[in-house]
Parts: structure tokens; sequence; C-alpha cells
């Protein structure tokens, strides 16, 4: 037994101690060109604004900060979650809370949208690594409270329906409001050049928001009252200074609950960029691609994920939480490594923004798959299970 206490102690002063959890926004060894971090601190912090109809929202705002400081956490409390779903989650960050912004000129915002369910800081890591190659990342509280709780999930599903694009648009307005005021954080803000990024719901709604407004004759809108969402109707047009729509996953494609006629979808003239699985069973594989197809007045591009399902927007499940079957099944993937699909999407919306807001067309060939069908950026025999296409507008 003595022996074999000692065998403990050595291993005990030989082994490496073991690494606290990698916050999500940094990528694994092998990842792909443009998905690591920028070179730019960043600093966080959390503002609020009412909504066209009312509802209060909460404004996570992630930039490029003057210096490093002291790394932030980001606390979620689910009340009176499911089994298998820790009340309370922690994602680890790289951002400084309320870290004095970086100097020099406007910066191109990004706002983000969640899906059903999930919260601000729930794509942390994808705000964070944005925010430090030069954006401003506006992500939203949509308070989908309920979501999880089966006796209240469909009217939180049903104030999303109503409220995901209306929320966007609001957002969208009290930013560029603010962006006019003397706040340092403002004067970086370009209020005429944004991005939507909306993930399953966030998605549903980032398409209206950029012009694909919303059909009245959808099997869903049939059925609430009349003018419930005319803000967002069909004919609205995109919300002002939105250039470019990033849709993962978007929700409301399928038969039984979509909310577009081709027609209605055609509004969106936007550049798009598309991520999602091909066998994903939430939003429907089929419904995404029926969506993608018939927005034809968009130059979009498509990236598939072979086998993946519906889990590719947002952080995977935090290292200090339990793991429980349910929540794999919430957060993460069951064939992709989490962090490398991360790392891919995070690669992929870093080329699609630098192109269509900073206009730098170097990055079509990170996003435009070559003839044989390889992409920029992979080490050697690292590209598998990859699928990317580019439709141009008709």
């Amino acid at each position: 037994m003595r022996s074999f206490r000692l065998l403990l102690a050595v291993m005990a002063a030989v082994l490496p101690a073991p690494t606290t959890a990698r916050p999500p926004s940094l990528v694994p060894a092998d990842a792909p060109e443009l998905a690591a971090p920028g070179t730019a601190p960043v600093g966080v912090r959390t503002m609020h604004c009412r909504s066209h109809s009312g509802r209060d929202l909460e404004i996570t705002v992630f930039y490029p900060a003057s210096e490093a400081g002291p790394p932030t956490h980001y606390p979620h409390i689910t009340p009176d979650p499911p089994a298998g779903i820790p009340r309370s989650l922690v994602f680890e960050g790289i951002a400084s809370r309320d870290s004095p912004p970086a100097t020099g000129g406007r910066l191109p915002l990004v706002v983000l949208s969640h899906g059903l369910g999930r919260w601000a800081t729930a794509m942390s890591g994808m705000a964070e690594n944005l925010a430090s190659k030069g954006y401003v990342v506006a992500s939203i509280d949509h308070d989908d409270r309920g979501a999880m709780d089966p006796a209240t999930r469909m009217a939180a599903f049903a104030a999303a329906f109503v409220h995901r694009s209306t929320d966007q648009r609001a957002a969208i307005t009290w930013l560029q409001a603010f962006a006019r005021g003397t706040d340092p954080l403002a004067r970086h803000i370009d209020p005429g050049n944004i991005a939507v990024i909306g993930y399953s719901m966030g998605g549903f709604g980032a398409l209206a928001t950029g012009g694909a407004g919303y059909s009245s004759s959808g099997s869903v809108l049939a059925q609430l009252p009349a003018a419930t969402m005319d803000s967002v109707i069909e004919g609205t047009g995109p919300a002002a200074g939105v250039r470019a729509i990033v849709l993962i996953a978007p929700w409301g494609g399928e038969a039984m609950v979509r909310s577009w006629t081709p027609e209605s979808l055609a509004g969106m003239a936007l550049p798009s960029l598309w991520i999602m699985g091909d066998h994903d069973d939430v939003a429907g594989a089929d419904g995404i691609l029926w969506l993608h197809d018939h927005t034809t007045a968009s130059d979009r591009r498509l990236l598939i994920f072979a086998g993946a399902r519906h889990n590719l927007g947002g952080n995977p499940p935090p290292a200090s939480a339990p793991d429980t079957p349910r929540l794999r099944d919430a957060l993460d993937e069951p064939v992709w490594r989490k962090d490398m699909a991360d790392a891919i999407i995070y690669r992929t919306i870093t080329a699609f923004l630098d192109l269509t807001l900073r206009h730098d067309a170097a990055k079509a060939g990170y996003i435009d798959a070559a003839a044989d069908g390889s992409l920029k950026g992979f080490q050697n025999r690292w590209q598998l299970g990859l699928q990317a296409r580019h439709t141009l507008a008709k």
C-alpha cells in the first residue's frame, strides 16, 4: 500500500496539472484558417432597450477593447429546468467586463439572435471571436422564459414567433440611435453597415428582418389575430442599415409551419450565408433547403455539415456542467466534434462578413469551393463532411 501511495505521489508531481476549460471563442489546434480569434482584446457590457411592442430587451455587446483585462464568465439560470438540464450554466469567456473600447474609427455591427429557449450569452463564443476581429457584436436576449418547461413551451413559442423579427428591428433601431451619441463605444459603431446572424428561431426572424416579410397566408399567421405582425409582413423591406444576413439552421421552412411564399422570400435581396446540418430534425433539413432555394433575389452561400442535426448555433456544454444526455441533446452535436464545428462556423462567418461588410474580395476564396469541392484554409486531409454551394441572385 505504501508503494502504491508513493507511486501516486510521483505521478502527481510529474504529470501536468489539469487545465481550465477552454472558452468557446477559442479554437482547437486543427481548426482551419480564419477560425482563431483576432488580435484585438475584447470588452463586453450589458445594455437595455425597449422593443416596438414594449418588451424590455437586454443586449450584451462585445467589442474590441483598448487593452486586455481579467476575463469574465457568463452565468445563466434556467427556472424550473427539465431533468438533466442544470439550473445554472456558466460559460467561460475571454472578454473583460466594461473594458474601455479601442481607439479608431467606426466598425461594422453584427446583431446576434438566438434560438428558442437560448439566451444572449449562449452564443458568447461566436460573439467574442468576431469582436476580436474588429466587429462590434450585439447579442439580443429575447427572454424565452418558459421555453424549457413543457407546460409553458407553447406560450413561449407563440411569443417568439410574433416577436423575433420585431425584437431584431427594435434592437437595430436602438443601436443606431446609440451610435449617434457620445458614449465612447457609440463612436465605434457604423449604423449603416450591419449584419444579422440568426440561429433557429433567430433565423426565422432574420429572414423577415432582411426583407423576406412573412406571408399573411402562412399556416401559422393565418391563426393569429389580424395585424398581429403587420410590421414584418410581406413587402415591409429590410431593416435600415442591414447589409448581410447569416442564417444558421433557420426554423420555419417545413410545410406545416411555413410562414412564407416563394414571392415573399424573393423580397430578401441581401447577400446571405446559410449554415445547416443535412440531418436537422428540428428546423427540418428539407425545410431549410426550401427556404434557401426560394430566396432567389439573394446572392447566397450554403455550407452543409454532413450528419449534423440542429445544434450548430451556440456554445457547447460547459466543462463545469454535469455531463448528462439531456444537456448534450440540448447543446451538443451527435456526430461532429462541437469545437471543430464551431471553428468551421467562425471561420466561414468571418470570411462572409469580411467579404460583405468590409468588401474584402479575397475572402470569397474561403467560402466558395474549388472545382473539386475543396475549401481554402483547411490542413491536409482535414476537410471532411462539408459541402459548399454558391447560388447567384436571379
